[in-house]
């Protein structure tokens, strides 16, 4: 048994006192609580020993955290007193699990429809965690903030404590309505749909040990040269700023008032916008093309290109491997084991084939790796001794960490400030390099992204101060 199940740490007894006490007064929770930082051990602790004796009921939002969790779990937990469903298990069978079990794990969607074949069976639970509840929330709403089926949960669960835990409550979200795009805290959002809500955050507990126990990730902006590439995604942005001018004209011809708004808020143009849907697709779909040039095989982006209307002229620049992919041996050859992400699988594939041969031990994991492969695929990676490279896509990387990496490689970057952030701390702390390509947009949007990182987790970043090369230089 690991030392800190039997003693906790004061920052996680600190979390644990101040759930006791809010508990008694009928009052929700939302803990935030970094990565690595033990989330696991607060859900054995309210289970086992804070709240031993009642009815909990743990919600997970991904099918491998729902095994791994559970596997944890049942080594420290009476086995007669915790149980899990999925939906291998029959609906009569899940039913009588959730009404006789004292805890159960689960999966939202599975909980919701074995609920529904039979509404009594979760009518005792006294107490109920979600993990990873930030997930819980559209990233870009319309008739709901929640994704499915959160909302008809939070109605069942009215009378039960909910304890909320995320690693970080720090981001935004948008709601589309019948005029226009909103910017909302995801944490507002939270309080308002769970009602009277504590808020346990990571600056309320920075006075205990906490500081001893976070890894810091040091991040370094690297940027890659390529001359062709960037002379591509100057005639794509020049594209893409002719439809946006075409979408202002016809607003300011129509409604100025709105147009006014749109100059002060540029994000209201992705929302609902009042001209046709085939200009609207066409600006959407620039956007999108660019970040398939920045992160897919020249093979793969051509394609695209070719669709939004670039000359086969200007496409037959566009190198089959771009730089992106050549510049990662140089990164690769200075560490012992590097985790690599990137958000497409002809990219996942052609860097796996690079790193082989260039006598890396080289695994993948993608959304389409089973279970079973994966945990084989990851346990390879953490055994050999040879220098190798985890290649993840963004669906592979969910819920895995890699504390045995001393490198991870940001291959491309979304804008969303937590999910990059989420994947950073994927290895626990050392390098992070964030690629983008010097003289494009990518390198603004890097900028943007990092400074929005630094300002928000300054307990846990730190930025480079020295360039690496000519080529890879620091922002």
């Amino acid at each position: 048994m690991d030392s800190i199940i039997l003693k906790p740490r004061k920052y996680q007894e600190k979390i644990l006192n101040e759930v006791i006490r809010k508990s008694d007064t009928n009052t929700n929770i939302l803990i935030e609580l970094d990565c690595g930082l033990g989330k696991r051990y607060l859900q054995y602790s309210l289970i086992n020993e804070q709240f031993a004796g009642k009815k909990i009921l743990l919600i997970l939002q991904a099918s491998s955290s729902l095994y791994e969790t559970y596997s944890y779990l049942k080594k420290l937990v009476n086995e007669d007193e915790i149980s899990m469903i999925d939906n291998r298990i029959p609906s009569p069978m899940r039913s009588q699990i959730l009404a006789k079990s004292r805890v159960v794990l689960c999966l939202p969607t599975t909980l919701m429809n074995t609920i529904r074949k039979n509404p009594s069976c979760a009518d005792d639970f006294d107490l109920v965690i979600i993990n990873e509840i930030d997930q819980i929330i559209r990233r870009l709403g319309s008739q709901s903030s929640l994704k499915q089926p959160y909302a008809k949960l939070f109605r069942i669960f009215k009378n039960s404590t909910i304890i909320g835990m995320s690693g970080t409550l720090r981001d935004n979200h948008y709601v589309v309505d019948t005029d226009q795009l909103h910017i909302r805290q995801e944490l507002a959002t939270l309080r308002k749909t769970m009602g009277n809500t504590f808020v346990i955050s990571m600056d309320s507990i920075m006075d205990t040990d906490i500081q001893a126990y976070i890894q810091s990730t040091i991040i370094i902006p690297t940027s890659v040269t390529d001359p062709r590439l960037q002379n591509i995604s100057s005639i794509l942005d020049e594209k893409i700023e002719s439809v946006k001018n075409e979408i202002l004209r016809q607003i300011k011809a129509h409604n100025f008032g709105f147009y006014k708004k749109i100059k002060q808020d540029s994000t209201l143009l992705f929302g609902p916008l009042p001209v046709s849907s085939e200009l609207l697709i066409k600006f959407k779909n620039g956007y999108l093309i660019r970040k398939y040039l920045w992160s897919m095989t020249g093979e793969q982006s051509k394609k695209h290109l070719y669709r939004f209307g670039l000359s086969r002229e200007e496409i037959n620049q566009l190198p089959m491997v771009p730089n992106k992919f050549l510049q990662l041996r140089r990164y690769l050859e200075t560490h012992r084991k590097t985790v690599i992400i990137c958000s497409y699988l002809s990219s996942v594939d052609l860097i796996q084939t690079l790193s082989t041969k260039w006598g890396f031990h080289t695994i993948k994991v993608t959304g389409q790796t089973t279970g079973l492969a994966r945990t084989e695929e990851i346990e390879k990676f953490r055994a050999t001794s040879k220098p190798a490279v985890a290649i993840l896509s963004n669906v592979g990387e969910r819920d895995l960490d890699l504390p045995e990496a001393d490198q991870m490689i940001i291959f491309d970057l979304v804008r969303t400030t937590k999910t990059v952030y989420q994947k950073m701390k994927r290895t626990r702390g050392g390098i992070c390099r964030l690629l983008f390509y010097e003289d494009t947009r990518e390198e603004h949007k890097v900028k943007s992204v990092v400074t929005n990182i630094l300002t928000r987790y300054n307990w846990s970043v730190q930025l480079a101060e020295t360039s690496l090369s000519a080529k890879a230089q620091i922002i």
